[in-house]
């Protein structure tokens, strides 16, 4: 079933990656459960280290089960939630469910989390304040240690909860994130962040800062924590259909994320009308926002470009510092996508010196 983690997960991650950093795939469970089994051997031969599996309501199907298919699937990469969040699982709950994943992979698990995204809002909940996703890390943590406990939050109750078995993983955490009180939280108590503030170093730089931030008022810095960008978008040999896969995600950036609209310098103006035209649960129903993003929006947010243009936008990022990349491809031909991102950009820098 695997290769389980002796030395912990650092000591497993220098096992399967290079100097060059990792290079994880994200996928929304979209495709049928036969489909997505042969996307996860792909992603495993074509050399990736990591698989997420966004926790997506009712817009996709269920996070654990497609995460247990993927660990029987699979024999190397590590296996993780990118993201859960504290509303729809009581996190005692949640970390159950991964503690089974970690023990059923083999020692491979990873659990992200964070605030939440638009389709929890069909079941009637805003995103998570950092202070519940930060009560929802203690208690996983707690749990996964072993650790019997009380516990009483701003959100939720624990009365003398235990994990009623003895495997008791370090399964470490992650925060994916975006705005400034989330990246701070991050850098505050999370084992990794994953940054989605968009793909030009001006973004960078701000979600950094945030981070750093967080980090000192745990004693810490930047070099304690595994740093990821998220990259988002649909590559393709035909630069339109690229662009067109993925208008939706820049769109997101408007609606959901719009001080990194600010940073790039945007209109004020084309982003409230981006808000205004934007409808749906999920990014992929934004369709009527989209059609008002112009491509230069595209370039900045996401990484929806043929192969050469992608490859020179995660360079950009290699040289101001970046080096673990998340790529979550979008649009219609996902899988096409995974496979010219690891041929074209992961690959080729994977083999150039650090």
């Amino acid at each position: 079933m695997g290769v389980k983690c002796e030395n912990g997960y650092m000591g497993f991650i220098k096992d399967i990656v290079n100097s060059n950093g990792s290079w994880g795939v994200t996928l929304q469970g979209l495709e049928p459960p036969q489909v997505f089994c042969e996307q996860v051997r792909g992603i495993e031969h074509a050399g990736y280290s990591h698989l997420w599996i966004t926790d997506s309501s009712l817009h996709a199907r269920g996070a654990y089960e497609y995460l247990t298919l993927a660990a029987l699937n699979s024999h190397r990469i590590l296996l993780g939630t990118c993201t859960t969040h504290p509303f729809t699982r009581h996190p005692a709950v949640t970390a159950n469910s991964i503690a089974t994943l970690h023990e059923i992979s083999n020692g491979r698990a990873v659990l992200g989390v964070g605030s939440g995204d638009r389709p929890h809002r069909e079941l009637g909940f805003g995103p998570a304040a950092p202070e519940v996703v930060r009560e929802m890390i203690t208690v996983c943590r707690r749990l996964l240690a072993g650790e019997r406990i009380s516990f009483e939050g701003q959100s939720f109750k624990l009365n003398q909860a235990e994990l009623h078995y003895s495997y008791h993983p370090q399964v470490p955490i992650y925060i994916a994130c975006s705005g400034p009180r989330m990246l701070t939280l991050a850098g505050e108590v999370a084992d990794g962040v994953i940054i989605h503030c968009g793909l030009f170093p001006e973004a960078l730089d701000f979600a950094l800062e945030k981070v750093e931030n967080g980090a000192k008022k745990a004693g810490r810095n930047l070099k304690d924590l595994d740093l990821w960008v998220m990259v988002c978008g649909s590559l393709s040999a035909d630069r339109s259909q690229a662009l067109e896969g993925s208008r939706v995600m820049a769109a997101w950036f408007a609606q959901t994320a719009p001080h990194c609209c600010k940073i790039a310098g945007l209109d004020p103006g084309l982003i409230q009308k981006i808000q205004m035209a934007y409808g749906g649960a999920e990014f992929h129903q934004a369709r009527e926002a989209a059609s008002l993003v112009p491509d230069e929006m595209i370039e900045l947010f996401t990484l929806g470009a043929i192969p050469s243009e992608a490859r020179r936008r995660i360079e950009r990022l290699k040289k101001h510092g970046v080096r673990n990349f998340n790529f979550m491809p979008i649009g219609p031909e996902r899988t096409r996508s995974f496979q010219l991102f690891a041929e074209h950009v992961m690959q080729p820098l994977s083999r150039e010196n650090p």
